[in-house]
C-alpha cells in the first residue's frame, strides 16, 4: 500500500538525519506552505521543498517500508 503522507522516520532514512532535524524540516515545510501544525506533509510536498523527484522519494520510501514489513 503507498502512502501519501511524509513521517519523520521516512525522511532520517532518506537523508540520513537525526529525528530533530526531520521534525524541522516538516515544520519548515508547513510554514512555507502556510499549513496549520494539525495537517500532515504529503510526499509530494516534500519532495518539491527539497528538489527531489517524487517518484524517486516515493520508491525509496517504499522499499523502506518493505524492508520493515519483511524484518517483522
Amino acid at each position: 500500500m503507498k502512502r501519501l503522507i511524509i513521517q519523520t522516520q521516512d525522511i532520517q532514512a532518506l537523508m540520513a538525519v537525526s529525528a530533530g532535524y526531520a521534525r524541522k524540516i516538516i515544520r519548515d515545510i508547513k510554514k512555507e506552505l502556510g499549513k496549520d501544525k494539525k495537517k500532515p506533509v504529503t510526499i509530494r510536498e516534500f519532495s518539491e521543498y527539497m528538489g527531489l523527484e517524487y517518484e524517486e522519494v516515493l520508491n525509496e520510501i517504499n522499499r523502506a517500508v518493505q524492508k520493515t514489513q519483511k524484518a517483522s
